[in-house]
């Protein structure tokens, strides 16, 4: 039988998540049973609502209980097929996969990937959630008009590079926050016009102030002090769209504790709103034949960072949380 080592949550993170948290057991390779299919894993995805998915805390989606095996977004080959919808040989992705070489998930969940136009790992990211995430938040959610500037926290991330390039393509004008030079760098290639490094930064209100000198108009938000910065160089009927709280996975159960902008929201009349994608289901084929079509006009460009192999799933899932990975974040089995 072959061989199945599967990562297992050991126990709930208090603070920033450690690989103690986790426990590589060596499994057995699963059936399919009816409606499911038998999956062996090529790509994995990390991403940061997995660390609301670790903690006991109440989130929008159900977190894992100890014992459980980690799950998450995946692209893999179809072993066995429970499914008259799916063949053996067809690469699919489905958010079901388990942290593991193969891997059982609901047909209902699977999707065909196909290889001609992008390759496969692209479903885990600018034409998956990452792609769809930008998208929808900044075309849908927060509606800049051109000419407008639009800040990003998290530019460089699977989520802002690309955000910032639809803002270049609509002619919004994107400003990007990202932990390092090198990160800016690349921002810059992808058509930001500016930049602040929030770890170098000695005052981000006033760096924020400096690279946007006509204000913000929309904020894509991570949460954390890059938030108190952004707010006070709001402008007026400016947007700001949560997106996630990745700034606070090293506090995720605790309150966000900063500066209260209940003044500054109303002089500004600002809107703030949470972003969860599932709202936009409906919409995901529109938004995908627009991304697909950028990446083939050659206006997309994407970086993944990729780790290799089932044992650095959680290494890779912490890098990211900490803000080491540079792109979009894979694991390639």
């Amino acid at each position: 039988m072959a061989r199945n080592p599967s990562w297992i949550l050991r126990s709930h993170p208090s603070a920033m998540p450690t690989t103690e948290n986790w426990v590589l057991e060596d499994r057995p390779v699963p059936e399919a049973s009816d409606g499911e299919l038998l999956v062996k894993t090529l790509w994995l995805s990390v991403d940061p609502y997995m660390r609301g998915r670790i903690s006991p805390a109440k989130n929008y989606a159900a977190g894992f209980k100890l014992g459980d095996l980690m799950l998450g977004g995946g692209v893999g080959e179809v072993i066995s097929s429970g499914s008259s919808d799916f063949s053996p040989g067809q690469i699919v992705m489905s958010d079901y996969f388990g942290w593991q070489p193969f891997t059982v998930v609901p047909a209902s969940s699977a999707k065909l990937v196909t290889t001609t136009d992008a390759p496969m790992q692209a479903a885990l990211s600018y034409l998956g959630m990452p792609g769809l995430t930008a998208y929808f938040s900044l075309l849908k959610t927060a509606r800049p008009k051109p000419g407008e500037t639009v800040l990003i926290s998290a530019a460089s991330g699977a989520v802002g590079q690309i955000a910032g390039q639809i803002a270049r393509i609509k002619g919004f004008d994107p400003v990007a926050m990202a932990s390092t030079d090198e990160k800016l760098e690349w921002c810059k290639e992808l058509g930001y016009r500016a930049g602040v490094n929030h770890h170098a930064s000695a005052d981000l209100v006033a760096d924020v102030a400096a690279a946007c000198p006509n204000g913000v108009d929309v904020f894509i938000d991570t949460a954390g002090p890059i938030h108190d910065a952004a707010m006070l160089n709001l402008n007026t009927f400016g947007r700001v769209v949560v997106v996630g709280t990745i700034a606070l996975a090293d506090r995720f159960d605790q309150p966000d504790i900063g500066l209260r902008h209940l003044r500054r929201t109303l002089i500004t009349r600002a809107r703030i709103e949470g972003f969860l994608l599932d709202d936009h289901a409906s919409e995901y084929e529109i938004a995908l034949a627009d991304l697909l079509s950028w990446y083939k006009q050659g206006l997309l460009q994407t970086r993944e960072d990729v780790a290799e192999g089932i044992e650095s799933v959680p290494r890779a899932f912490l890098r990211m949380l900490r803000g080491e990975n540079f792109g979009k974040q894979l694991i390639q089995l």
